[in-house]
C-alpha cells in the first residue's frame, strides 16, 4: 500500500492543531506529515502512527504554544452566564430535595429513606443537566420551550410513577 494513502492518527493531529500557534502550524504541520510518510516507509504504518504521536507530544513545549491567548479565548461574558444559569438549576434541585427533608422534621406523614433522597437527587440533577444542555446546544427558543416542556413531562411522569404507581410499572415497587 502506498504511505501517502495513510493519514497519521486524526486525534493527534487535532491535538497538534489545537495547541501550535496558528504561525507555525503550517510549517511544522508539513514538517511532521513528512516524518510520518517517512517512517511508514520504513517501519509500517502501526509504528509510524506511535511515532507520530511521540513527535507531536514532545513538540508540546512553551516554544510552540507562543502565546497563549489563541489557546483559552472564549467569549468570557457567555461562558459565566451559562455557568450561573447551572448553579441556579442544580440550586433548584437542591432546594426541591430539601422540602421532604424538612418536612420530615414537623410530620410523620413525610417518610423518606435515603435511598428516596439519592433516586429523586439522581433525576432532578440528571434532569437540570440535561436541561442545561438543552439550553447550550438548542439554538431556537421553539425547540428549547418543546424540549423543556417534554423533559418536565419525562421528570413528573417518572416521579409520580415513583411515588404512587400509577402506571403499575416494576419501578414503583409494590
Amino acid at each position: 500500500m502506498n504511505p501517502k494513502e495513510h493519514k497519521p492518527l486524526r486525534i493527534a493531529l487535532a491535538f497538534f492543531n489545537w495547541y501550535c500557534h496558528p504561525d507555525f502550524r503550517e510549517e511544522i504541520e508539513g514538517d511532521l506529515m513528512e516524518r510520518f510518510n517517512r517512517y511508514c516507509l520504513k517501519y509500517g504504518y502501526a509504528k509510524a502512527n506511535r511515532l507520530f504521536v511521540k513527535d507531536v507530544l514532545f513538540l508540546f513545549r512553551p516554544a510552540i504554544i507562543g502565546n497563549i491567548y489563541h489557546l483559552t479565548h472564549t467569549d468570557t461574558m457567555e461562558l459565566t452566564h451559562q455557568n450561573k444559569r447551572l448553579i441556579t438549576i442544580l440550586a433548584i434541585a437542591l432546594s426541591i430535595l430539601l422540602i421532604p427533608f424538612i418536612a420530615m422534621g414537623f410530620t410523620n406523614e413525610v417518610n423518606w429513606s435515603v435511598f428516596d433522597f439519592l433516586l429523586i437527587g439522581v433525576l432532578l440533577f440528571g434532569a437540570g443537566l440535561v436541561l442545561e444542555l438543552i439550553l447550550r446546544k438548542v439554538k431556537t427558543l421553539r425547540y428549547r420551550i418543546i424540549l423543556g416542556i417534554a423533559l418536565f413531562a419525562v421528570l413528573l411522569l417518572v416521579w409520580v410513577e415513583l411515588a404512587v404507581g400509577i402506571f403499575g410499572t416494576p419501578l414503583a415497587g409494590s
